[in-house]
């Protein structure tokens, strides 16, 4: 009774209905595709097979068709044709003829013996035992054969001597009439089984070469199965064929040598051809089973689980999800029901992307940790060997991608659309450099520049350098923005990072010397370095930099002029060397000012201007550009872009001990008074405030979220001194750290 109003569930009869209809679907099919593998895997295993051994008969053919070659050139010398023509045994002659024939021999290792056989004289040079006379020859059987002429010219036969099987070939004795001259190569059949067989055959396989009468040439001896294959090969004239023997079965390929009237048969035994298909359909029954046995389970929890009742679900939807606005008399069932699961995958969405966001944030912290400190902290570390491939490599990369004329950029897109677009930048160099099987970590540091830090495990530095010059063409081509590239050489993961990114970074500024040149190099900024003149000759930049910097146009001009003072006598080559890297220093500490948007190559710059005094006013002109750019207001908006890069910069570089207001001013191309000056405009608080407080902010996240020390939470975010840490926090927060960790840390 109880099985029949089971039975009578709908769920289970549906659960029934699904199971048979896969059932009566699954089995057709599996039987189809089992048939189906097998009858292609023989097709092929065939095939393989009969090519196998078509190659095997070329390569004997080829052999055995060099034998030949080697016996006529070895008969046709002439200390060899002298001593069967020499009637007077002139010893100088004998001589010379046992030499070209062991020259011969040591040249071809198959030819274990040879003879030369002089039937006028009757007489052999026996290739072991010298020039002997026919009662004294040991081969005596080959002697005898020789004397009847059987029809043996340049055919192989089988012939034994001393208990040991040969190869013979007799040579060149004429089809149609006697000769008395004969040479007779004894060729050394197991070197010959091992060169032609002995590498291909297996356990299970055995190959073999009969002559017409189905005697036993080259392979393993067998009488029984050669005399099966031969049989079997007389009564099929196709390349394939069966043999059975009381405990085997075999499947046999065979080709022909032409040139021997040989055969080989390349025999495989059928179990092996059969067990790896047996298998195959002995796991595909098991794995068709187990599926059904997991469908069916799914089929009937999922109709079970369906067929509920509706208003269950949309009570328990009730009292879970709170619905606003919603009306219980106004929404049927089916209503709740899909405005609860509408929520929960709201919420399901958020809760996803805040788990990619948090990634995100854990992977550029750890990451700008190890390349602002130069090498990686302990966790820094065990984040990079667990979540990346570099700590495997065996050379690292660092590669600068600059964005040129990034004043433009930043007029042309708003602050979001240029994260969203370094992003894509940060895409496209991470999906080409890692096709190639590098390693790659991709790091947005703010400004105008990304960082790359590639890893391999080969310093091919051209094919580094061709998937970098790849990179720049597509980004040109996709986003419509041209960068500069600069890549390190190889170093390993001890080596000082910080120190290799700050001098790749400065190597994407040799563009002002080399123009349009994409891709800069290390062994570019030698070269550089080797044509700088002596400190005690070279023009100071720096204070004129400074003045330009605190947007003070007349004391910038008057040290400019200060230092062309010191030019005006130089020869005309040393006063182009110190202009060129006076103006490039210039140049470099401004490169972002809209004032040099284009300027791209100062040795065309110099060639421009005729006159020193010329070029100095032009120098005059920018320098007081600059300095009036560096304190320009800027749009409302603008400035409030402006805030926004600032912050972006500092939340990069909290990790920077070093970070200070002079360092951002520098990267944006800003005086220090103007940096401070709408900073505090849009955000209501200093810089250096926003510093301190963000990086307080950060120790609080990780004093609650790692197990970290306090000292080591401090050092990375970029606290100097250990009072000055414990004093910041202590005004922030109105606790020390360990009292902070210990109140909020149980929150998570």
């Amino acid at each position: 009774m109880k099985i029949k109003l089971f039975l009578q569930k709908t769920y289970f009869r549906t659960f029934l209905l699904l199971t048979t209809v896969l059932i009566c679907s699954m089995i057709p099919f599996t039987y189809f595709l089992s048939a189906e593998f097998s009858k292609y895997t023989m097709l092929e295993v065939r095939s393989n097979s009969q090519n196998e051994v078509n190659n095997l008969a070329s390569k004997a053919e080829m052999i055995l068709g060099n034998l030949k070659a080697y016996g006529l050139s070895m008969y046709a010398d002439q200390n060899i044709q002298n001593w069967f023509f020499n009637t007077d045994q002139d010893p100088l002659i004998n001589h010379a003829a046992q030499v070209a024939q062991s020259n011969f021999m040591s040249t071809e290792p198959l030819i274990q013996r040879s003879y030369l056989i002089n039937l006028k004289q009757g007489l052999v040079v026996d290739s072991k035992t010298g020039i002997i006379r026919f009662d004294a020859f040991a081969d005596q059987r080959m002697l005898d054969r020789v004397k009847l002429l059987q029809r043996q010219y340049l055919r192989f036969f089988k012939h034994s001597l001393d208990s040991s099987d040969y190869l013979a070939l007799v040579l060149p004795a004429t089809p149609e009439k006697r000769s008395d001259f004969y040479l007779v190569l004894l060729i050394d059949q197991p070197l010959l089984n091992k060169l032609l067989i002995g590498e291909t055959v297996t356990s299970e396989q055995d190959i073999r070469i009969l002559d017409e009468h189905g005697e036993l040439l080259l392979g393993t001896p067998n009488p029984e199965l050669n005399e099966l294959l031969h049989q079997a090969g007389q009564e099929h004239p196709t390349n394939e064929f069966q043999v059975q023997l009381p405990d085997q079965r075999w499947f046999v390929n065979t080709a022909g040598l032409t040139s021997e009237n040989w055969a080989v048969y390349y025999s495989t035994e059928y179990h092996t051809l059969t067990r790896h298909i047996s298998s195959f359909q002995q796991k595909l029954v098991a794995y068709t089973l187990l599926l059904l046995g997991i469908v069916s389970t799914l089929f009937f929890w999922s109709s079970r689980r369906s067929l509920r009742s509706l208003t269950f679900m949309s009570e328990k939807l009730r009292k879970r999800v709170a619905l606003t606005n919603i009306s219980a008399d106004a929404k049927p069932d089916i209503q709740w029901i899909n405005d609860g699961i509408d929520m929960l995958l709201n919420n399901m969405d958020q809760l996803h992307a805040s788990m990619r966001n948090h990634s995100e944030l854990v992977r550029t912290e750890f990451l700008a940790q190890w390349v602002l400190h130069g090498t990686p902290g302990t966790k820094s570390y065990e984040y990079i060997q667990a979540q990346t491939q570099l700590t495997s490599c065996k050379h690292l990369f660092l590669a600068v991608l600059r964005i040129e004329a990034y004043t433009v950029f930043c007029e042309r897109y708003d602050f979001p659309s240029r994260k969203l677009i370094k992003y894509a930048i940060r895409n496209i160099s991470e999906e080409i450099i890692g096709a190639e099987s590098y390693a790659v970590e991709g790091l947005d540091m703010g400004g105008d520049h990304l960082i790359l830090i590639m890893g391999g495990h080969v310093s091919s530095e051209l094919q580094l350098q061709r998937l970098l010059q790849e990179i720049r063409n597509q980004i040109a081509r996709i986003l419509g923005i041209d960068t500069t590239v600069a890549v390190s050489d190889a170093y390993d993961f001890g080596a000082n990072l910080r120190n290799v990114y700050d001098h790749i970074y400065e190597l994407t500024m040799l563009r002002f010397l080399d123009g349009e040149k994409p891709l800069f190099l290390e062994s570019d900024y030698e070269e550089f370095m080797a044509g700088y003149p002596a400190a005690s000759e070279a023009l100071e930049t720096a204070d004129i930099i400074k003045a330009i910097r605190r947007g003070r146009p007349d004391t910038a001009v008057a040290l400019l002029r200060q230092q062309m003072k010191h030019i005006h006598e130089l020869p005309y080559r040393d006063c182009k060397l110190n202009l060129t890297y006076f103006t490039y220093d210039l140049l470099k500490s401004f490169n972002k000012s809209n004032a040099l948007h284009g300027m791209s190559n100062i040795h065309q710059l110099l060639e421009r201007y005729s006159t020193l005094s010329d070029f100095q006013a032009w120098l005059e002109n920018m320098v007081t550009t600059l300095a009036t750019e560096t304190e320009v207001p800027k749009s409302s908006n603008r400035k409030e872009e402006i805030v926004q890069e600032i912050k972006e910069y500092v939340d990069s570089h909290l990790q920077d001990a070093q970070l200070s207001i002079e360092q951002v001013a520098d990267n944006f191309s800003f005086s220090v008074s103007y940096i401070r000056l709408v900073f505090k405009e849009i955000a209501n608080l200093s810089l250096s405030e926003y510093i301190l407080q963000a990086r307080i902010e950060r120790v609080k996240e990780k004093l609650v979220s790692s197990q970290l020390s306090v000292l080591e939470i401090a050092d990375q975010c970029g606290f100097l001194s250990k009072g000055h840490f414990f004093s910041a926090f202590k005004k922030f927060t109105n606790l020390t750290p360990k009292q902070y960790r210990e109140i909020h840390g149980d929150t998570l």
